[in-house]
């Protein structure tokens, strides 16, 4: 059986959202700071361009950055080994 990509894609997406909102929740900490890092990083240049969202927009800029990213970062290897098997030598037919 073969697992699709889309799936563990958005299986992934979710896992890190959940991530995300648990680092956000607990920012006193080293892990935490490294799994929200790039919703920080984002929400700080959207602050530094006066176009930061406050309250809620503030918390879903963080958590959604985060989880695209971390799912993207994981998935990486396996979109590479795809397009490599792809662009392999073909089997010939008998």
């Amino acid at each position: 059986m073969r697992l699709r990509l889309r799936y563990l894609a958005l299986a992934l997406l979710l896992l890190t959202s959940i991530a995300a909102v648990l680092a956000l929740s607990h920012m006193n900490n080293l892990p935490a700071y490294i799994v929200i890092a790039p919703g920080y990083l984002v929400q700080a240049w959207l602050f530094e361009t006066h176009r930061a969202l406050g309250g809620f927009g503030y918390q879903v800029t963080m958590v959604g950055v985060s989880a695209v990213v971390w799912t993207l970062i994981i998935l990486s290897p396996a979109v590479a080994l795809r397009l490599l098997r792809r662009l392999g030598p073909r089997p010939r037919a008998a």
